[in-house]
């Protein structure tokens, strides 16, 4: 909420009310996170239109936020998720992790490889990763 209240004292021109950024904001943290999130399948994750209706009233006197503006958000966080930077370090270097395990056991080979068992654990691991990037 002080986000909000801050936000709109500095650009009295974006939003009518803090409210108005409150809601907004909250809703695009709830976007990025259905969008992005891998354990949400595909069919289920929100599109442009639900996007909209979650939005619907949330301007002054329950007027909608002009569509346009909605469906810029909407299509730059389909695009790019947004992450924080220790996030984006923990996953490098899981994927370092990953990537050393299979060069210990090899690509193919050892207890844990493909070749006996089909798809390593260590394998679907590293794709999970590659597919959250």
């Amino acid at each position: 909420e002080k986000f909000a209240e801050r936000f709109t004292l500095q650009n009295p021109d974006v939003f009518p009310s803090a409210d108005t950024a409150f809601i907004l904001a909250f809703s695009v943290i709830m976007l990025n996170t259905d969008l992005h999130n891998p354990s949400i399948k595909e069919e289920r994750r929100m599109t442009l239109d639900s996007f909209l209706r979650n939005n619907r009233g949330i301007g002054e006197n329950g007027s909608d936020l002009p569509e346009d503006f909605l469906a810029g958000i909407f299509a730059r966080i389909k695009e790019r998720p947004f992450s924080l930077k220790e996030d984006d370090a923990a996953r490098e270097k899981a994927a370092e992790t990953i990537e050393s395990n299979l060069n210990i056991f090899g690509d193919n080979g050892g207890l844990l490889g493909a070749g006996i068992f089909g798809t390593s654990a260590e394998e679907r691991k590293k794709e999970k990763f590659l597919k959250e990037r």
